[in-house]
């Protein structure tokens, strides 16, 4: 009796050491763009090259109790011209010498369908940390060839007035909608 009390203690501690997963941007196969309306009737688009982020949870199948991180590198901002590029790059918006990284933390999601979810959490962009909804939707998850891969799409309507990038107003729309396209991979420890 004793020795299978000791079993199940082993396996339980077993089980919950390796519940808990966290998962990594697979950055080749993952974007984050976005538009901000110009001039009231035309649209500006861009993206970010260089991100990263985690999420760990103890559920393929249920993100409630996740933990989510993301890193934006500010500096990485690429639109179709040159010159607006150096605006959002300067002093006058994202001052990105200054402030280099947008973030957003958050630990817990409510699930509001099948596949989606609402986040809230912290984003901080030019240095001015605000709480944050952020739309998620799994995509799918599946078995490859070079292991388990998860699929989401996020987005979020950010308020730029609310984190003091006031340059291009009024020409400029005050809201900008983001949208990653976020292939996961489990990540594994490295082998000694």
């Amino acid at each position: 009796m004793q020795k299978f009390k000791l079993l199940l203690l082993c396996l339980s501690f077993c089980f919950s050491s390796i519940a808990q997963e966290t998962w990594i941007i697979d950055n080749p196969h993952s974007n984050v763009r976005f538009e901000v309306g110009w001039e009231d009737f035309s649209m500006r688009t861009g993206e970010f090259k260089v991100f990263s982020g985690s999420i760990v949870t103890d559920s393929r199948a249920d993100l409630t109790n996740a933990i989510f991180e993301f890193k934006v590198d500010a500096t990485s901002v690429d639109v179709i011209a040159d010159r607006l590029a150096g605006h959002i790059k300067s002093d006058r918006f994202l001052d990105v010498e200054k402030y280099p990284e947008i973030t957003y933390f958050a630990n817990q999601a409510t699930k509001t369908g099948e596949d989606t979810y609402l986040s809230r959490g912290k984003l901080t962009i030019h240095g001015v940390e605000k709480e944050q909804e952020v739309s998620i939707k799994v995509k799918g998850a599946k078995e490859t060839k070079k292991g388990f891969i998860y699929g989401l799409e996020v987005s979020l309507v950010v308020n730029r007035m609310d984190y003091g990038l006031d340059w291009g107003s009024p020409r400029l729309a005050e809201k900008i909608t983001l949208v990653g396209h976020l292939l996961y991979k489990l990540k594994t420890e490295e082998k000694e």
